[in-house]
């Protein structure tokens, strides 16, 4: 399967990923955590309004994208995630990664996470970081990929819910490149 890693950068693109969202985050996260919470989330954190905002404040917000026949509708992306470099502790958060069902168990997550340290090396930083829900299945995949716990994390998100989350890291290499 071939992807690519699509910028998205104006509104009309922004837009299409908080589509994405609400699709991914009901189909996969009201079994989880859900439905009221699901709602709260995609409302504060997943919508258009509030991605738009993240751009503001430095976060870098791409679509996954297949041509492959059979990966996904037409015109439709396998996933997203957003990004936000931190030179200040040399490391990069991956605030979002999320892939639709169409899209799992093909590769994408290890692909674009593999793109997304590349990002990383560029920018000159030693590290990723990204929270994860501690009843989150994909736990043992960022394992395998190299990630480790660091801490537990219970957040406050409002709304009278919580986040009850692990921070995962990975210390990455710098580039041999020049």
């Amino acid at each position: 399967m071939d992807i690519q890693f699509q910028p998205a950068t104006t509104e009309a693109q922004i837009a299409r990923i908080a589509t994405l969202a609400r699709e991914i985050w009901y189909e996969y996260y009201v079994a989880l955590i859900g439905r009221a919470q699901v709602d709260y989330m995609v409302a504060r954190f997943q919508s258009a309004s509030a991605m738009l905002e993240q751009l503001g404040e430095g976060h870098c917000y791409f679509t996954i994208e297949s041509d492959s026949p059979g990966a996904t509708e037409v015109g439709q992306p396998l996933g997203y995630f957003a990004i936000q470099p931190q030179p200040s502790v040399g490391k990069l958060f991956i605030s979002k990664l999320y892939v639709r069902q169409s899209g799992r168990g093909r590769g994408t997550g290890r692909r674009t996470l593999e793109f997304i340290e590349r990002r990383a090396r560029a920018w000159a930083l030693e590290g990723l970081w990204l929270t994860v829900n501690k009843g989150n299945p994909s736990i043992a995949a960022y394992r395998r990929w190299g990630f480790r716990v660091t801490e537990a994390i219970v957040m406050d998100i409002g709304g009278g819910f919580v986040m009850d989350d692990y921070r995962m890291e990975k210390a990455i290499e710098a580039s041999l490149q020049p």
